[in-house]
């Protein structure tokens, strides 16, 4: 029983995915940043995938990208016990609730180092999109490749305004523009807004950025709309991630549901 780590996510995602795929909504997160990775042709900095193998197949697994905080599946508590020696020098890792306490006694046994929970994120399902009023002027389109510029620019600018958030460019907008997943609004021929999706990946899609750099959220929040609609038209599960309460009663609104909750432990530095 060991962890297995590699920089490698091609060697990752054949030994893991299979794992992960089983429930790819508990494993979400790692799905949809190790894909993303995997697709990149010049990587910003060095990624470490990891994942327990027990027999000849994987049964935990993690995915930490730059700028990240580790992600962490579904745990053994043998697994858990030994994933301090695997990531040394994090200070901040996400886990599944029921892994909490086996994770925080790792750390303090290897490490002599507390650590408690600091966010926690709660993964929603799309149960049934319910009808909303969408603006009468303009309309829904998909983006293409010469929206490609804007749509860098307003990703610019949502950082300017969220410095806090690591979300990588081509995450939110390049990999998203090529699979189709990004829905722009456009009044008079003009984009306004836009809404973007993660790349489906194992039946399951996650909607991300929904931004509309000025004139409030009427047509960012109508774009949400389209780009949910479209998404479930494939994908078996359609998710959403929240971090606040206002964002989960915006999406419980829409009728999406409370499927998962992640906790985001750091080390206590006091």
């Amino acid at each position: 029983m060991t962890w297995e780590t590699t920089t490698d996510v091609g060697r990752f995602l054949a030994a893991a995915e299979p794992f992960l795929a089983l429930d790819p909504v508990a494993n979400n997160m790692l799905l949809t940043e190790a894909r993303f990775w995997s697709r990149l042709s010049d990587p910003p900095g060095v990624a470490r995938f990891g994942w327990w193998a027990e027999t000849s197949e994987a049964s935990a697994a993690f995915v930490h990208i730059p700028d990240h905080a580790p992600l962490c599946s579904p745990l053994s508590d043998a697994s858990a016990a030994l994933l301090p020696e695997e990531l040394p020098d994090v200070s901040r890792l996400g886990v599944q609730p029921q892994n909490v306490a086996a994770v925080t006694a790792a750390w303090s046994s290897a490490r002599q180092q507390v650590l408690r929970p600091c966010a926690q994120l709660t993964l929603l399902r799309l149960q049934d999109l319910h009808p909303r009023t969408l603006p009468t002027d303009g309309a829904p389109r998909v983006a293409d490749a010469s929206d490609l510029p804007l749509l860098r620019s307003w990703f610019d600018l949502f950082r300017e305004r969220h410095p806090e958030d690591a979300s990588h460019v081509e995450f939110v907008i390049d990999q998203p523009l090529r699979d189709g997943g990004v829905i722009v609004w456009e009044v008079h021929g003009r984009a306004i807004a836009m809404a973007s999706r993660t790349p489906e990946v194992a039946g399951m899609v996650r909607m991300g950025l929904a931004f509309q750099p000025a004139g409030g959220t009427t047509y960012a929040d109508a774009a949400f709309h389209i780009g949910c609609r479209e998404a479930a038209r494939t994908a078996e599960h359609v998710l959403v991630l929240s971090g606040s309460p206002e964002s989960y009663a915006v999406y419980t609104s829409l009728g999406f549901a409370p499927v998962r909750v992640h906790v985001i432990l750091e080390v206590d530095s006091a």
